[in-house]
């Protein structure tokens, strides 16, 4: 009888190859990482950006209603302080305002330009940018009237709106 030989070792337990199905397996897992990470990363930079437009919105409407209270103040400070004047260029309706102009503009539906040198918001120059901003003024009574400051914009086809108001009072009146 002949031995055979067999040269072949069998490799020690435990230091086999991966199988074809194991390696699907870990790609499958590894890209699904991959992409669930890209989807977060691409949601958390959109989420920025909307932040940044409500940061920016809420401050151009804070800034409106800054600019009607200036105008009573100065009223105020030319002792306008009665009934009859302490409201002066402040009647009820529709406007613009300007962080440098003393008096309130006519409303028309015109976006806010960014001056790139200062950059501050303006009507006047500048370019133009994606906010509108109206301001309302509501007549409540001789002593008061509430303002209401709108900034909306459309972004990532989505219309968006941010919306403050306070109550002016002629708290310093002279009778």
């Amino acid at each position: 009888m002949r031995k055979t030989i067999n040269n072949k070792k069998s490799p020690p337990a435990g230091r086999q190859g991966f199988t074809l199905m194991e390696v699907i397996v870990a790609v499958a897992i590894i890209v699904t990482a991959l992409i669930s990470s890209l989807a977060l990363i691409t949601s958390s930079i959109s989420s920025i950006k909307e932040n940044k437009s409500k940061i920016i919105a809420t401050g151009l409407a804070q800034e409106g209603l800054e600019v009607v209270r200036n105008i009573r103040d100065n009223n105020w400070l030319n002792y306008k302080r009665t009934a009859d004047d302490w409201r002066d260029g402040l009647s009820a309706g529709n406007y613009r305002v300007q962080f440098d102009q003393e008096s309130l503009l006519s409303f028309s539906s015109v976006p806010l330009k960014i001056n790139t040198t200062d950059g501050r918001y303006q009507y006047s120059n500048g370019n133009d940018t994606i906010y509108y901003r109206k301001i309302t003024i509501q007549d409540i009574n001789i002593d008061q009237f509430k303002v209401i400051a709108e900034i909306s914009w459309r972004e990532a086809g989505r219309d968006n709106l941010v919306s403050a108001e306070t109550r002016f009072y002629n708290w310093l009146k002279e009778e």
